[in-house]
Formats: structure tokens, sequence, C-alpha cells
């Protein structure tokens, strides 16, 4: 019975997220190209469940880049719309995982980013967004990703290829019979060439 209290303890302990609501994802705004050893401003938004600001206090927020054993921190400052936050950083040149540092909530993976080079945003699990924004919406000309439209998690993309389906229509007669027609006439003639000659 001890262990028992005392492994319910230790989760409780080191869950301190589900008081905040469970998780939150981070949104990048638009990055430019990222050049080695100069200094970079983007903007992000941090939106618990994906869809709208935390209504607690957040703490600090802001971008971690991780390259094997070297993970640097960069902190936020807050912007004039809810949950939306810009960060400054600079980076030497080499291959980076990229996380959103959410503060009370989890860090979020946002993709990869090669010095110099762009980052590659890897799309927001569907299961991460969910619910919507109750009451009037927080923001105005300025909003995240998915503030002005239904809850989705990655946008559609600019195209698409899509296979045509066949008509259904079926083959005509005369297109089927010469295909019937070649195949008999195949088929006898092998039968013919394989048939053992008669001894005299």
């Amino acid at each position: 019975m001890r262990i028992l209290l005392l492994m319910c303890a230790f989760l409780l302990i080191s869950a301190p997220t589900a008081g905040a609501g469970g998780w939150a994802v981070t949104y990048v705004d638009p990055v430019p190209s990222i050049q080695p050893s100069v200094t970079h401003t983007v903007g992000y938004w941090v939106l618990q469940h994906g869809t709208h600001p935390f209504s607690g206090d957040l703490g600090g927020t802001g971008l971690r880049f991780k390259s094997g054993a070297d993970s640097r921190e960069f902190i936020g400052v807050a912007l004039g719309e809810p949950a939306h936050y810009a960060v400054t950083f600079s980076l030497p040149a080499g291959s980076y995982e990229v996380f959103g540092m959410q503060g009370a909530f989890p860090e979020h993976p946002l993709g990869t980013l090669t010095v110099p080079g762009t980052l590659l945003v890897k799309p927001v699990d569907p299961q991460m967004v969910q619910g919507t924004v109750d009451g009037p919406s927080p923001w105005q000309e300025i909003a995240p990703p998915l503030a002005k439209t239904a809850v989705s998690a990655s946008p559609a993309p600019a195209a698409a290829v899509v296979p045509s389906e066949p008509s259904g229509k079926p083959l005509p007669v005369w297109i089927a019979g010469l295909v019937v027609a070649g195949a008999a006439g195949v088929f006898l003639l092998l039968r013919k060439r394989l048939r053992p000659k008669a001894r005299r």
C-alpha cells in the first residue's frame, strides 16, 4: 500500500502541466532564411490545446535549438497580441532540432533548421488541436494561423495531384472481341508447337 501511495505522489509531482490544462502548441510566424552568426528575430504563438491563449500565468517561453549534445535556449518576449511572442537568436552553421519552450507546458517539437537555410516545420498532430475560442476572438488583424478559420492542424497544400478515376464505362464490344480472339490464337499456336510429334 505504501508503494502505491508513493507512486501516486510521484505522478502528481512530476506532472504539473495537468493542472495547467495538459498541453499547448507553438506556431511560428513565417521565418526568413537563417544565416550563420547573424541576429534573427522570429515571431511565434503559444496556444493552449492549439486553439486559444492560456488564461493563467504561462511563464517564460522561447525557442530551443538542439544539435547533438549542444542545446541553445533563447527566451522570447510578449508582443501586443494575446499569446504572441518574439525571440531573437543567433546560431553557428549546422543542423538543429527546434523546440517551442512553452512555460507551464511541455516543449513542443517544431521541426528542423539547417543554418544557412530555412526552418522545415513539422505538421502538428491533429489530436493536439482541440476546441475553439469561447466568446469573441481575442485577436484582431494580427492573429495566429488557426484563429480565423476552423480548427485544422495543418494548412491545405498549395497544389495537389489527384489521380483521375476510371470513367466506369465498359469497353466497346469489338475491343473485347479482339482481345478474346487474340488470346485464343496465341493459345492454339502454343498448343500446336508444344504437341509432341508422332513417331514413324
